[in-house]
């Protein structure tokens, strides 16, 4: 299996920085040009299934791409992003602010932080990898896309190279990039992570804690 593994594209909260998690929120001018730029560079891929997250920055993602395949995007919900609780919406500087004390834990062991009303990473990674799981046994020697969310993404690549949640600040996931991750002989190894090749020129989205 050859799956290409994709960050939606960019939304407005992305933008201004207001946390993003299953916050139902639409891609943004910029993010559909990402999208309709992504799905030019998988044209002549040979794509045999598209799965996406069921929240609407990520569907709207895949379905550029399966404009160019003539394929029905897969809807699964256990590709959401993580449940931010109540975090979700707020601005980075106002989580500074009023939980102070989650964002140390998110710092100093992110691995076992429950976010307050919402989820925590191992429950991500867990949901997240039952879809790995179904997609690499439904497609062995085939070529599929996954549209996911960051922090979603991260867990997966954490599982896929062994290095735990704790290690999730080593992966930068930028809005439509690529991480292609090949199934061989029984094994698993990234090829590409965090390729944005394919965007033209743009003025980039500031670092936020999460988003």
């Amino acid at each position: 299996m050859n799956l290409i593994l994709i960050r939606h594209g960019e939304t407005d909260w992305n933008r201004i920085g207001r946390c993003q998690g299953v916050a139902d929120i639409v891609l943004n001018e910029n993010g559909k040009k990402q999208a309709r730029e992504l799905a030019h560079s998988l044209r002549d891929h040979n794509i045999k299934a598209i799965y996406s997250s069921d929240l609407k920055r990520a569907h709207e993602t895949a379905q550029h791409i399966a404009e160019h395949h003539n394929i029905t995007v897969q809807l699964e919900p256990g590709l959401q992003e993580m449940n931010q609780g109540d975090l979700e919406g707020l601005s980075f500087p106002d989580i500074r602010d009023k939980y102070a004390e989650v964002l140390k834990q998110w710092r100093e062991s992110p691995e076992t932080l429950r976010l307050p009303s919402g989820e925590s990473l191992v429950e991500v990674q867990n949901r997240a990898w039952k879809v790995f799981e179904k997609v690499h046994q439904n497609h062995i020697g085939e070529t599929v896309v996954v549209v996911s969310h960051n922090l979603t993404i991260i867990t997966l690549l954490c599982k896929i190279t062994g290095v735990g949640l704790k290690g999730f600040r080593d992966f930068h996931i930028e809005a439509t990039s690529k991480n292609i991750i090949i199934s061989e002989d029984g094994s698993l190894r990234i090829d590409v992570i965090n390729d944005v090749s394919h965007l033209s020129p743009m003025e980039s989205v500031p670092l936020f804690e999460s988003n």
